[in-house]
């Protein structure tokens, strides 16, 4: 009798283990996505403040460009490259792949790209303006 009283308690510390184990699992993973969500937006919040202060965007990459974390190459790169573009982006990231859980940094997010939406659209009809006004004959080798 005392055997099967045992095994029964063996099983149910068995389900109470998984259990835990998948709750800790799930907290983990929760925990992660969240912390990325944070890192990204932060990045997003970066990126526009590069943008409505440009010369705060010069200051950063001319820092790094002294410390040698970037080259030239790079520095140029980055200089030429849209803020604005970078930032939506970043909150766009933080919407598509870091949701659900739905985390203060997503709502954030989703926050900010209805506020930039607009400039990044008039953005991309600019640049598609551009592309449309450019010719296209290819470019002779000299």
């Amino acid at each position: 009798m005392e055997s099967k009283n045992t095994k029964s308690q063996e099983v149910w510390i068995i389900i109470g283990l998984v259990l835990l184990t998948l709750i800790i699992a799930y907290l983990m993973a929760r925990y992660e996505v969240v912390k990325r969500a944070h890192r990204e937006y932060t990045e997003g919040e970066k990126f526009l403040g590069f943008e409505r202060n440009p010369d705060s965007k010069k200051l950063y990459y001319d820092n790094k460009l002294q410390k040698k974390e970037i080259t030239e190459i790079e520095y140029q790169m980055l200089m030429e490259d849209s803020a604005l573009k970078n930032a939506y982006v970043q909150y766009q990231t933080v919407v598509d792949l870091f949701t659900p859980p739905e985390s203060q940094w997503v709502k954030k997010s989703r926050e900010r790209l209805t506020e930039i939406t607009p400039e990044y659209n008039t953005w991309v009809a600019k640049l598609s303006a551009e592309v449309q006004k450019a010719s296209n004959k290819p470019i002779k080798k000299k």
